[in-house]
């Protein structure tokens, strides 16, 4: 087979975004550029591996039926990877045939692949320099998808390639001097838990659309995205009572409000009187959004008085999730949860009405069930409260505008995790779990692992991730399990949205579980358990009559995402070809264990066993995220079954 061009080409045209991307830091930093034009290809690498290995495991366009695992000698061309098997997909319509080095093969039918990418065709080999080409021979053999939706997936992923390479580089030029695995630098920072929010450069592990920033400049998406480590200076807002819908968890909104920001209520009422003070309440509003929203879209309320920015601003850094910002220690204020005009995986991360609305009722319900039940009792596992919550809200607003404007213009106040956890361990959120970066491999969950093994005197690291992960396993299921079995609420456990802390022996000590606006609850269920969603927001999406929603919800983030990347990581690590299938027994097994004791504690044997029928079945569903997004299917969720490794046949 011919070369028609090799790997170390340059790549000899920039996309709009990336060209954009380099100018600006050429204009700021040159040797971060350098840093910058030296990862790209990489980069676009990493994207087109989530592109590649979604596509395989959704079977778009048939493509893993058209697919076969080969050995690396069996090319008729040298690949430059240490890897020894090639995932091998077969475009018939554009008769061209793309290579993947093959990272391992994992549960839930998932083959992660590696670059560097080939196509065939023609008797010659080109190295895939961008995702869009990929992209291309997905749309030839299905051109019903050649349509706005693909373009819009096309232009996100050119995103996601620059600012992937904005974060890649940056990192490499500002760690040149580390060397220590990632979990040394997380526990020696001066916060640990926001270090670890901040070590999550690459996004979304399955995400084609990773680091999508679109509606953002690259100096607007350094200056407010967490890995960069900004100072971002929280705005707050007046708004008048009549133009606003508040809830919270205890106490009057503004009570509860200004009772955390020591200063605020002086700041408001040196912008009005103290009698008028009262009819306004406090909000946050994210700087980007401030400037680039509230000062156009609602000019109008700001001159009639019914929006009044006021002198006062703190210091905050951008957690993982772009719009939940919080302080550094030794700060302990809540964590704030905004309202930006930004275009993150796959949506515009503004805030529902009912996000602000329903979270500190979903508290209120939580924190009753733990409070009552004894199935909640002394385990390793809690939620986190969401304190208050406000937004926009003007009756007079035209129909077609007043939702806009509502989810624009939100702001939900979140506990802060150092408030709650004990004051020798060490938070983490789990994403960072699976992290590494530029000059060390060494995930912190490996070293955790090894840390665990060296204290507990455990002869090999396997049997020390067996029992690092039963503990940690049995945490996540003795929260999440029960809240769904017994009342219908499945929380959205992934990565993301939850915090563990670690003690000294690097063994988890607790897990906490946060967000509840992505979560779903089965509302006739719960209600019958004595819990009313009544006063619940009426566009309420976390209500639904659909079971199977409920349950793929809680199994997709807790299980299959959360579970699922900690244990391909271990596998990763490990020479053994057993590790990984002999975790996911265990979990089986802890799974299995659970339902029986919370079938000691309700009636419902039926329930027991439909779940037990999906939840051990041989195949069960995943959701298909790429799937998803290029047949425009962003309002409900679309599934494949793939083998199922909790598969019990008694079940």
């Amino acid at each position: 087979m011919n070369t028609k061009r090799n790997d170390n080409n340059l790549i000899d045209k920039l996309t709009n975004d990336e060209q954009y991307a380099l100018s600006y830091i050429q204009s700021v930093h040159p040797a971060w550029a350098e840093a910058f034009n030296s990862i790209l290809l990489e980069s676009r690498d990493k994207i087109s591996q989530r592109l590649i290995t979604s596509m395989h495991r959704e079977n778009l366009v048939n493509c893993r039926d058209y697919s076969e695992i080969i050995d690396i000698n069996q090319l008729p061309f040298s690949i430059d990877t240490p890897h020894t098997n090639v995932l091998k997909i077969s475009f018939p319509q554009a008769q061209r045939q793309l290579y993947a080095p093959i990272l391992g093969q994992h549960a839930f039918d998932r083959i992660n692949v590696t670059g560097p990418f080939y196509f065939a065709q023609n008797n010659e080999y080109d190295r895939v320099l961008h995702p869009s080409e990929v992209l291309s021979c997905i749309l030839l053999e299905a051109p019903h998808l050649d349509n706005k939706a693909s373009m819009q997936f096309k232009e996100d992923m050119d995103n996601s390639v620059a600012n992937m390479a904005i974060a890649l580089s940056y990192q490499a030029y500002t760690l040149t001097d580390y060397n220590e695995p990632l979990c040394e630098l997380i526990f020696s920072s001066d916060d640990p838990y926001l270090r670890s929010e901040q070590a999550v450069v690459e996004g979304h592990p399955l995400h084609p659309g990773a680091k999508l920033r679109k509606g953002m400049t690259p100096e607007t998406a350094i200056a407010y995205s967490s890995e960069f480590a900004n100072n971002i200076k929280m705005q707050f807002i007046l708004i008048h009572k009549k133009i606003a819908k508040a809830q919270t968890l205890n106490n009057d909104y503004n009570e509860s409000v200004y009772k955390c920001f020591n200063g605020l209520r002086d700041a408001a009422v040196s912008s009005l009187s103290n009698d008028d003070v009262n009819h306004y309440y406090a909000m946050a509003v994210h700087p980007w959004q401030y400037d680039e929203i509230l000062k156009q879209d609602y000019i109008h309320e700001i001159e009639q008085g019914l929006i009044i920015p006021i002198d006062y601003e703190l210091d905050y850094f951008a957690g993982l999730s772009f719009r939940t910002l919080m302080p550094k220690l030794p700060e302990t204020l809540p964590h704030i949860k905004l309202s930006t005009n930004v275009h993150i995986t796959g949506e515009i991360r503004t805030l529902s009405e009912q996000t602000t609305i329903n979270g500190p009722q979903v508290t209120k319900i939580l924190n009753d069930i733990k409070d009552k039940d004894h199935l909640f009792h002394n385990i390793m596992a809690d939620t986190i409260d969401e304190l208050a919550g406000i937004h926009f809200y003007n009756s007079q607003d035209a129909q077609s505008l007043q939702t806009i404007k509502s989810e624009q213009l939100g702001t939900l106040f979140r506990e802060n995790i150092y408030n709650i956890i004990q004051s020798n361990t060490t938070p983490m959120i789990p994403s960072s779990l699976v992290a590494n970066y530029i000059n060390h491999s060494e995930m912190p969950i490996w070293t955790l692992i090894k840390k665990y093994a060296e204290a507990h005197q455990l002869e090999n690291y396997e049997e020390a991730s067996m029992a690092w992960m039963h503990a940690y396993a049995k945490a996540l299921i003795d929260l999440a399990l029960p809240l769904y079995v017994k009342y219908g609420i499945a929380l959205e456990a992934h990565l993301q949205n939850s915090i563990v802390t670690f003690k000294h022996d690097s063994s988890i000590d607790k897990m906490y579980i946060r967000d509840f606006e992505g979560l779903r609850i089965d509302e006739k269920y719960l209600n019958s358990m004595g819990y009313a969603t009544d006063t619940f927001h009426e566009k309420s999406l976390i209500l639904t009559d659909q079971s199977q929603t409920v349950f793929n919800k809680v199994f997709y983030s807790s299980i299959q995402n959360h579970l699922g990347e900690l244990i391909v990581a271990i596998a990763q690590s490990s020479e053994s070809k057993t590790l990984e299938s002999l975790i996911w027994s265990m979990i089986s097994q802890i799974l299995h264990e659970k339902l029986h004791e919370i079938s000691q504690t309700m009636d419902n044997s039926s329930r027991i066993k439909s779940i037990e029928s999906i939840l051990f079945a041989s195949k069960i569903d995943y959701k298909c995220v790429t799937t998803m997004r290029l047949e425009d299917e962003a309002d409900y969720y679309t599934y494949i079954k793939v083998d199922n490794p909790l598969y019990r046949p008694e079940a």
